[in-house]
């Protein structure tokens, strides 16, 4: 065998072992993403501080888009002094959680 064929077939597998590894690399970090969102997720809802009704009713909402959620102050940002506007502003209303959530049928009736 030649040294220029066999030089681009150690080319090709150290390329193919290098793919390979990137690829695992990605789906570390893919799966790590996914629980980095969910636990933002869970952040959001637990921020909430709402009753069981109302939980199950801003879920039911999310879920046929009703609702949509904004997530938890995250302590890192700078857009903190924002939030706690918010946070000033809710203490001021009697905060049930169902003013977030939508209003169920069985209220209606």
């Amino acid at each position: 065998m030649n040294k220029k064929l066999k030089r681009l077939i150690e080319d090709e597998e150290s390329t193919m072992a290098k793919i390979e590894e990137l690829q695992a690399h990605l789906k570390e970090v893919r799966m790590a993403r996914k629980q980095e969102e969910d636990q933002e997720i869970v952040r959001s809802v637990r921020a909430r501080k709402l009753g069981a009704r109302a939980l199950l009713d801003l879920l039911e909402g999310i879920q046929e888009g009703r609702v949509v959620i904004e997530p938890a102050a995250d302590p890192e940002s700078d857009e903190t002094a924002t939030d706690k506007d918010q946070t000033e502003k809710r203490k001021g209303q009697k905060n049930t959680g169902a003013e977030d959530a939508p209003e169920s049928e069985e209220n209606h009736e």
